[in-house]
């Protein structure tokens, strides 16, 4: 698969102020938890998905697993993010994330990417 210019991640595609992180902490619409990670969603208003990272030092103690998982997560942000319309979301790592292997965690965001669809899927019904 070659990469677009739409399956990048750039300015457009992330968080980037404390007011955007704000918003989505205040009023999280959807929500997807597992022992190790937690993602807090909610509809932006805009063309596109946005993705903010916070990946605590209290968690993952290595710099070097952080950037991994980090690495990790807009990689598969990227590859997922046609399915998630226009939602602002937050990805939280939680204690045990770093323990995984880089292929597992695909797989898990993988599993909480399309729990987000449903999610929005199921609201939109109603």
């Amino acid at each position: 698969m070659t990469a677009t210019p739409e399956m990048g991640f750039g300015r457009s595609k992330r968080l980037l102020t404390k007011a955007a992180y704000k918003a989505v902490f205040d009023d999280s619409s959807y929500r997807v938890s597992h022992r190790n990670l937690l993602m807090l969603a909610r509809p932006s208003g805009l063309k596109e998905a946005r993705l903010g990272l916070i990946v605590a030092k209290k968690n993952v103690r290595l710099a070097v697993k952080r950037n991994r998982i980090k690495r990790v997560v807009r990689d598969s942000f990227r590859l997922n993010q046609q399915t998630l319309e226009t939602l602002d979301i937050i990805f939280l790592a939680r204690r045990g994330l770093d323990q995984l292997e880089p292929a597992e965690q695909h797989k898990l965001l993988l599993q909480s990417w399309r729990k987000l669809s449903r999610q929005m899927k199921k609201v939109k019904k109603t």
